[in-house]
């Protein structure tokens, strides 16, 4: 379900569109509640006099839920087993990439006492991968049932291997796919920094703003030659 927005707020924007989350307001709501919408992207709840319908209509008296996008449960170290594929759900590690494939070669399990209790600690040991890294259910998921679906198609129709990464060498920078729009956050949060000391914003952003990506400040050679419309242009495709 789609409204307009009709009002400016500090999060909305007058004349956009937004899609409806959550919506009561057929007069049957407790209510605090009813008269009161959701849009999907933005938090807090809004009067529904703030929005028409997309032929600019007062918006309708019904309830209305738009279904959340499913949640993948977190791992536990229990379901996992030598063989599988998880995928890297964050950008932290230096030598993993965000969104890569990494098969599990082995699971250890350390345990001690500590007094009266005793301390676990659980390690996932991943093929190519030097160091084993401590289990952490927030950092790795399992494969989606489409994802798994598409393994499995395409190993059946076209003798195709899962893209699993097996090496700690990899070029983050090459990977992104809108890189002037990655160098241009490294580079905003360098100069909001104000701890660069003697170095220029360039240098600063190259050394301490760019996380877990390596580059140089040739990266920015091309943006440094482009017009500002033109950065602005390719940031926002």
């Amino acid at each position: 379900m789609i409204v307009i927005c009709k009002k400016e707020t500090k999060k909305l924007v007058k004349g956009l569109r937004y899609e409806v989350q959550n919506l009561w307001n057929n007069g049957q709501n407790q209510r605090w509640m009813d008269g009161k919408i959701e849009v999907k992207g933005v938090s807090g709840r809004y009067s529904v006099n703030n929005f028409t319908d997309t032929n600019g209509n007062p918006v309708p008296n019904i309830n209305h839920s738009t279904p959340r996008e499913r949640i993948i449960e977190n791992l536990k170290f229990a379901d996992l087993k030598k063989g599988d594929i998880l995928v890297c759900k964050v950008d932290s590690y230096k030598t993993m990439m965000k969104g890569g494939m990494y098969k599990i070669e082995n699971l250890e399990t350390f345990s001690y006492n500590r007094g009266t209790w005793t301390h676990t600690e659980e390690y996932v040991r991943f093929e190519g991968i030097k160091r084993k890294l401590r289990f952490n259910s927030w950092r790795f998921r399992k494969l989606t049932p489409e994802e798994s679906r598409e393994i499995q198609l395409g190993s059946i129709l076209e003798g195709k291997d899962p893209e699993i990464i097996k090496t700690i060498d990899i070029d983050k920078f090459d990977k992104i796919v809108n890189k002037e729009k990655a160098l241009m956050k490294i580079l905003s949060k360098s100069i909001l920094d104000t701890n660069r000391h003697h170095l220029s914003i360039l240098e600063w952003a190259c050394k301490k703003s760019n996380g877990n990506i390596s580059i140089t400040e040739d990266n920015y050679k091309d943006l440094l030659e482009m017009p500002l419309k033109d950065i602005l242009q390719k940031i926002e495709n």
